[in-house]
């Protein structure tokens, strides 16, 4: 099932899930800077969070397909292996807590990719780790967990007072996509569908292991 679509208005589950193996549900992408440029928040929750659409997080999601008699050995969450990111204006704020609003739509792009709005997780793991002293869009990124582990990690950089350098990405990284395998085995769904490998980070070149987030979802399974 592809992301951001309403199960309630395009699926008839109990016709699908009889004539399919599996279904991969595109949890994730609840919160995109292409559909939400203005406004930057979590964008693959496990949860639902406040005042926010009920529908867009993967419980829900789940719990649709359940409710609907899909047996939960065919049900497979999707988890991203990437980040997505706004770019934060001086109006956003500087404690980064979501939703962000007055974001000036996407982030800039990391150097692997080079996609404006989507960072891979070693893109990602090199501006956390980047050097305390650098300045501008050099700058590291501040890292903010999620410790009641429920909506995911984010991290960001406010911006300048001249609307330059800020940055706002919610991602997955390990330690959430261990929480999300975690919670399908909890609920005895099928797996997980991780979009996508090219994404993780292959060469290891953050902590020093290769395809660290495929890693720690295959040791919760």
């Amino acid at each position: 099932m592809l992301p951001h679509v309403d199960p309630n208005l395009f699926i008839d589950v109990p016709s699908v899930i009889g004539n399919v193996d599996f279904v991969n549900l595109g949890s994730y992408d609840f919160q995109t800077p292409e559909r939400d440029p203005k406004v930057a928040d979590h964008s693959a929750p496990i949860y639902e969070m406040f005042e926010r659409d009920p529908t867009h997080n993967i419980d829900y999601q789940v719990q649709h397909w359940l409710n609907n008699s899909a047996p939960s050995n065919k049900i497979h969450i999707g988890v991203p292996a990437y980040g997505l990111s706004w770019t934060m204006s001086s109006k956003s704020g500087i404690t980064g807590y979501p939703p962000i609003e007055k974001t000036f739509g996407r982030g800039a792009g990391g150097r692997q990719l080079r996609k404006p709005g989507l960072m891979s997780w070693p893109e990602i793991c090199e501006k956390l780790q980047a050097d305390k002293e650098l300045t501008g869009e050099a700058a590291p990124l501040r890292k903010v967990g999620d410790p009641r582990q429920r909506y995911g990690s984010y991290a960001y950089r406010s911006a300048d007072d001249d609307d330059q350098n800020g940055l706002w990405v919610s991602y997955e990284e390990p330690s959430t996509a261990a929480i999300k395998a975690s919670y399908v085995f909890a609920k005895s769904l099928g797996g997980v569908a991780l979009f996508d490998l090219s994404l993780d980070d292959f060469r290891g070149q953050c902590a020093g292991e290769k395809y660290p987030i495929l890693r720690s979802i295959k040791f919760k399974l």
